[in-house]
């Protein structure tokens, strides 16, 4: 038995070792999940800073939920700054109002696998005094500027849980940009408990469900079963405060050699669905504007991997009557987080927030999987236009998927 501990020590130290080569990082600390290593990283932050008076951690208006919920389970509150509907970044002017003497972090995050600029965040919680927080959690391999996302902050966060850049079947990490960054959560993850066997055994359960549900058939029935909204369900939130299991080291040690070519395809896919969407009316990509504002601003080129592509509608109809027409036809569309963070969580909601609102009711997310072919682009898009304009669209969509 202490044989075996030995060895499955080696497979997650030999993993952490390959992803800091990977990411460029000095070191990366990972745990059975994102959350686990995001709670992991906040309670270090705040027995080390929380002294100060400092108790509140700022998140985007519109993102996973499930940040909000470690953040109180952390002991912290969570404070909501409001994002443009058509980059999903924060509001500059209302982040350097929100941020000040009671903020410990301010969590910027990059979703769907686009880069988005971090120098003005970087620059409001410097002068704060507050921490920067990259969430890479669905951009593992997007980078800006010639870098990997989570790596240009003191921290960065990534997933390798259900349906991230790279999954295996749950996990999550924290990389750290230094030395001192490094040995801060090192004390942090010294205590934290091996994981179970029968964690193992379920993560490998779990992987090959998610195999399977990839499928487009199994992603199918998958959607029909409600799958794509357990994120926003409290009971999927929690966490287990453990390592990572060996046989998920072991699976990405397999997979982060070819992480950069599975990338290359998602993004190829995403750039053809942004050409096949191009010119529809009530159509805006918010992908698109956001890396066209970094290049313009900073001359920095972005390079996302579309793990899903992001589109906002006109109005909430139009992106359920798009959502229905693309599941119909066995796409796997999403609407994501159908609530903004106030409304998940009321009781911390400190005035409007219209830009997350319209997020939340007009985003439509479209697929970017291994299985789509080169005729399906066109094909989804055809099927959005006769949405948005059943009478007008029909010829067009009949043209388009000739």
């Amino acid at each position: 038995m202490r044989a075996a501990l030995r060895a499955d020590a080696g497979d997650v130290s030999r993993f952490r070792a390959a992803l800091a080569a990977y990411l460029g990082a000095d070191a990366c600390f990972p745990a059975a999940s994102g959350r686990a290593a995001l709670y992991l990283l906040l309670t270090t932050l705040r027995n080390e800073m929380g002294g100060a008076g400092r108790s509140e951690v700022v998140l985007p208006a519109y993102t996973c939920p499930s940040l909000g919920k470690v953040t109180l389970t952390a002991g912290l509150t969570p404070r909501f700054v409001d994002v443009s509907p058509y980059t999903l970044s924060f509001n500059s002017a209302e982040l350097a109002t929100a941020v000040g003497a009671r903020t410990l972090a301010v969590i910027c995050v990059h979703p769907f696998g686009i880069p988005h600029p971090i120098a003005a965040a970087q620059q409001i919680a410097q002068d704060a005094g507050a921490v920067l927080i990259e969430d890479a959690a669905q951009a593992m391999g997007a980078k800006l500027g010639g870098r990997y996302v989570g790596t240009t902050a003191r921290f960065g966060l990534f997933s390798l849980g259900p349906g991230k850049p790279m999954s295996t079947g749950g996990g999550g990490f924290v990389c750290a940009a230094d030395a001192a960054a490094s040995d801060l959560l090192r004390r942090a993850w010294d205590g934290l408990p091996p994981a179970t066997g029968a964690a193992g055994k379920l993560a490998a359960v779990r992987m090959a469900v998610l195999a399977a549900a990839f499928h487009p058939l199994g992603w199918r029935l998958a959607t029909l079963a409600g799958a794509q909204r357990v994120g926003e369900s409290e009971a999927s939130w929690g966490f287990s405060l453990r390592g990572l299991t060996p046989a998920q080291a072991g699976a990405g040690m397999a997979l982060l050699p070819r992480l950069p070519a599975i990338n290359a395809a998602r993004r190829a896919r995403g750039e053809a669905l942004m050409a096949a969407l191009a010119g529809i009316d009530g159509v805006h990509l918010p992908a698109q504007a956001a890396a066209t504002r970094d290049v313009q601003e900073r001359s920095e080129p972005a390079e996302p991997i579309y793990l899903r592509l992001p589109v906002i509608l006109d109005s909430e109809a139009q992106c359920e009557a798009a959502h229905r027409a693309l599941l119909a036809r066995g796409y796997g569309a999403g609407r994501m987080y159908r609530r903004t963070m106030a409304e998940f969580f009321p009781a911390y909601a400190d005035g409007a927030y219209p830009g997350a609102e319209q997020v939340a009711r007009r985003l439509l997310t479209l697929p970017t999987r291994h299985y789509l072919s080169d005729r399906d682009a066109p094909r989804m898009a055809g099927l959005i236009e006769t949405a948005l304009s059943p009478t007008q669209g029909e010829a067009q969509r009949v043209q388009r998927t000739a």
